[in-house]
């Protein structure tokens, strides 16, 4: 049972308690608190963790969090007399959590760390039931002066219950007036240690890296080993043995009349990286008008496949396609194919990947076989980065190899693990592991408490799903599960470097990047879900809804702490919703989270939306931390969400939402609010009451920040602002703004704008757009950026008098869009020499002129260039040794432009991806002509 993960986040979230500032000033809970983190780190070393402990731990977590809730509604009841109301209004809640942590700290010093699980000792069992005994006369202690006798116990059976039952939310007494707790309590307060027995002291530290890290520029370069989704080139897939096997998938597709080709085998063998292939490759790009991709889970059926592909429909019309279905796995699923796709009799194909295929189904599947030894070898000396160590490393090549057994996915998961370990190390690493599936095993065994639990919380997603890495890094740290100190100002860091060692480990694999190669959505390795799922429902980490119709039912032994919902048909969630009416509530009072992969239909209701939600957000659930509704459609919120006193992220995004309630404000603890892609016009005023607010994801809406306001908000995205709107009295506090968007019609104060943005020093993203009252483009008036040093992606929009110079450009750009600037002069001249900048969007209206020249040397690092609707270009040229960087080129509706220079068609560094739309016919014969045979040309009609 995995109960050290358990311990590190009730650690923590002792930690976050001990730093309260309400806590700080009373010692004497401040002193028990730090017992408790002593009498934790001791449970930490045992080697023999069971049950009764993983049930100790959550009990201190509730305690704690119970206790936190009181202050956060203290905190609103008493303001700015916080500290002298904490003092007397929580001497009776202190006393009461001190016998709690007293009992605790007995069983965990009597459990027998070597007993033999089944037979506890008769000591700890006493104490287990002392608790308990503890847990029923809960509400009576309120009453109770007695705290001299703390160490004396009533022997009761414990109850087998879940822990949602000790001390319901709705049972936490009132808290007694100050004058009443002040007469009863000045009295009472214990004198410390007076009856405890001495006790080996224990101290507990953190240990990390401050290593300044980048939010938006990831630091770590990312292979292309470790990107999933349409990133393999060919070369890097034959790394992998796959050469053969995709000239013959190629050629089956290209030449053969028989629709369906199935990939089957394993596991882990490859059967998707194969697809993603045969899928990127150039030959099947050329043959093919129309391609799409549909990743399933094993809960999809035939008719939500159609669905998807109903979508697509009209695109695939009358031209030949390529459809590719990842991860089928049911065999009706097989048998209802035949159906889902129309026959354009015109050589369309379709691509499915799956385990197995009934004998009797007429297909003839493309089975894959592990690799050999020698290739087995080749991937995993590349994976690992030891080509230069093989002598070192030969010794142990038997032993590597016997374990992945020719799995390419058990070879990268070793490669992962023993390159992130001295090679001294390695035999202890490896350990016991014989077998293919022992690698799992060794490779969670390896990681570090922290990077475990937030590997378990990976399995909470469903399998194969493309996760947005800012809302995985955001879910992290409202969890609790990224350690840090209350000193540390961007605790977005330290999840982006747990990111990065999971990533570095092949655990985690990029499926997509942003424009400037950092990681923009991911997924946990297909194999290691399984692996990860019974660990974490074990210790109830979270329980999965998936086709259950009551809450009840996804109850594990330890109450239900966080809900995951993946109802993913039709039928299941309008089943679900006209029927929660008739059921009997559940009431998980200890509930923390609250995720939902509930994608129901457009046209649902947002009254039946709302049901479930209702349910979930009552008093009774007041201990919640994450409400994570992403791409639920149509959701509504009620008006009490203030009853969430402790929550910390509500995602909202892509929910078309409409509005959020004023009680919001009342959210203190809140740290993520993201309402992007949803129809919420306006917030209310009470959201500046937000002080713990980090990030504030908008859309675009109008918001002025009361001049008394503080705030520690390091991401401002879709503001708006106007003349009616102060920047110096209340955003001018922002100063620690990593990510600013602003869209703004101001004609007086721009200047004043500008003024703020130039002090924003750790600003690493930024996008500007300037408009008039009517939301037309209107005029940016720019001032030197070079005091953004860590800015690295700038997007302007609005007509710009003239380009900065290039001494006025923040040198560390890697990402600059222009839109509507209106240019008359050639801007290469200035953007060529920017040293960092590898992706460069020119779009529409961004330039004037007819003729742009890139000159010898340019553009050193430049990566990606787009040119949009430049509807004056003519002539492009490109000098010699200028762009030898350039592997994308996407030209769109430049219709006077008349061809694209020899040198990026041709390079000796060749073009990898040229995408032309709305182009005419003229200019893309001739490009067809011209271009290096290396380069993969796509065509797209105008929209």
């Amino acid at each position: 049972m995995e109960v050290k993960p358990v311990v590190a986040v009730v650690t923590q979230k002792l930690a976050d308690t001990l730093d309260e500032e309400s806590v700080a000033d009373n010692k004497v809970i401040i002193l028990q608190l730090k017992g408790v983190r002593n009498s934790l780190t001791k449970l930490n070393s045992f080697s023999d963790q069971r049950e009764s402990h993983l049930r100790v731990l959550y009990q201190i977590e509730d305690e704690i969090e119970k206790f936190t809730f009181q202050v956060a509604g203290q905190r609103k009841r008493f303001g700015f007399l916080m500290k002298q109301a904490f003092f007397f209004n929580n001497l009776n809640s202190c006393r009461r959590l001190k016998r709690k942590i007293k009992k605790i700290q007995t069983i965990i010093s009597t459990s027998p760390q070597d007993a033999n699980p089944t037979t506890p000792s008769s000591h700890n069992t006493l104490s287990l039931k002392s608790l308990s005994d503890h847990n029923e006369d809960e509400q009576d202690d309120e009453h109770d002066d007695e705290d001299e006798h703390d160490d004396e116990y009533n022997f009761n059976e414990l109850p087998q219950r879940s822990s949602s039952a000790v001390w319901p939310i709705a049972e936490i007494p009132d808290t007694p007036s100050p004058k009443r707790a002040l007469a009863r309590s000045l009295s009472t307060i214990p004198h410390q240690q007076e009856h405890m027995q001495p006790r080996k002291k224990l101290t507990f530290s953190y240990s990390y890296k401050e290593d300044e890290m980048n939010i938006v520029g990831f630091n770590i370069q990312y292979p292309k080993h470790q990107l999933s989704c349409f990133s393999y080139q060919e070369e890097e897939a034959g790394v992998f043995g796959l050469n053969d096997d995709i000239k013959s998938l190629v050629r089956r597709l290209t030449h053969q009349t028989k629709m369906f080709i199935p990939i089957v085998s394993e596991e882990g063998s490859g059967k998707t990286t194969l697809a993603r292939a045969v899928y990127k490759n150039r030959k099947t790009k050329d043959h093919f008008e129309f391609q799409s991709w549909i990743s399933v889970t094993e809960e999809y059926t035939a008719d939500r496949i159609k669905s998807n592909v109903l979508k697509s429909m009209d695109k695939m019309k009358g031209k030949r396609y390529l459809i590719v279905v990842d991860g089928v796995g049911s065999y009706s699923v097989l048998q209802d194919l035949n159906d889902a796709f129309p026959d354009e009799k015109n050589g369309s194909k379709v691509i499915f990947t799956s385990r197995s295929i009934p004998e009797k189904m007429e297909f003839n599947p493309h089975l894959m076989n592990n690799l050999n030894n020698e290739e087995s070898w080749k991937i995993f000396l590349s994976k690992a980065g030891k080509e230069n160590k093989v002598d070192r490393i030969t010794r142990f090549k038997h032993k590597i190899l016997t374990i992945c057994n020719g799995s390419p996915q058990n070879i990268v998961l070793m490669a992962g693990l023993l390159s992130n370990n001295r090679i001294r190390r390695w035999p202890a690493v490896i350990g016991d592991a014989q077998c293919p599936d022992d690698v799992l095993r060794i490779c969670y065994n390896d990681l570090k408490i922290h990077l475990k639990l937030c590997l378990l919380y990976l399995s909470i997603f469903p399998k194969d799903y493309d996760i947005p890495v800012r809302r995985l890094l955001r879910l992290w740290l409202a969890e609790g599960f990224v350690k840090r100190k209350h000193k540390d100002r961007f605790p977005e860091d330290l999840a982006q470097k747990c990111f990065e060692k999971l990533v570095g480990r092949n655990i985690i694999q990029i499926t997509k990047l942003r424009s400037d190669n950092s990681p923009r959505r991911c997924r946990l390795v297909s194999v290691f879900h399984g692996f990860l799922l019974p660990k974490a429902e074990d210790i109830s980490l979270f329980n999965i809804q998936r086709k259950s119709e009551n809450l009840e039912d996804v109850a594990g032994p330890f109450g239900v702490r966080r809900i995951v919902q993946h109802i993913s048909t039709t039928r299941a969630v309008a089943r679900q919703q006209t029927q929660v009416q008739d059921q009997v509530p559940v009431k998980p009072s200890l509930l923390r989270s609250y995720l939902s992969f509930n994608f129901q239909p457009k046209d649902m209701s947002e009254k039946q939306v709302g049901m479930v939600l209702g349910r979930i957000i009552r008093s009774d659930f007041a201990l919640l931390r994450v409400l994570d509704l992403e791409g639920v459609c149509k959701t509504s919120l009620p008006d009490k969400l203030g009853h969430l006193r402790l929550l910390r992220y509500l995602g909202l995004r892509w929910t078309f939402l409409e509005s959020l309630p004023e009680s919001v404000g009342d959210l203190s603890y809140l740290e993520t609010l993201d309402v992007k892609h949803t129809r919420v016009d306006s917030l209310p005023d009470s959201v500046w009451k937000l002080k713990r607010l980090r990030h504030l994801n908008l859309n675009n809406i109008r918001l002025s920040m009361p001049p008394k306001s503080s705030s520690s908000l390091v991401t401002l995205w879709g503001l708006v602002l106007d003349e009616k709107i102060s920047v110096t009295q209340g955003l001018g506090k922002l100063e620690e703004l990593r990510e600013l968007g602003v869209k703004f019609s101001l004609d007086k104060s721009q200047s004043v704008l500008l003024d703020w943005i130039v002090k924003l020093v750790k600003l690493q993203s930024l996008r500007l757009t300037s408009v008039n009252g009517m939301g037309q483009p209107s005029d940016l008036v720019l001032k030197p950026l070079t005091s953004l040093s860590k800015l690295s992606h700038l997007n302007l929009y609005g007509w710009l008098q003239k380009l900065p110079a290039l001494n006025e450009f923040p040198p560390t750009v890697k990402v600059l869009t222009l839109s509507l600037s209106k240019l008359e002069k050639d801007p290469m001249e200035t953007l060529e020499q920017l040293p960092c900048l590898i992706v460069l969007r020119l779009l529409g209206g961004s330039f004037k002129g007819s003729r742009m020249v890139c000159h010898r040397g340019g553009f050193k690092k430049l990566g990606v260039l787009k040119l949009w609707k430049l509807e004056n270009l003519e002539e492009w040229d490109v000098e010699e040794e200028a762009m030898e960087m350039l592997k994308e080129v996407e030209i769109r509706n430049c219709h006077k432009l008349s061809s694209i220079p020899c040198r990026i068609l041709q390079k000796q560094k060749c073009l990898e991806e040229l995408i032309l739309t709305g182009m005419s016919d003229e200019f893309v014969a001739g490009i067809k002509k011209r271009k290096s045979k290396y380069t993969s040309l796509t065509i797209k009609q105008s929209t």
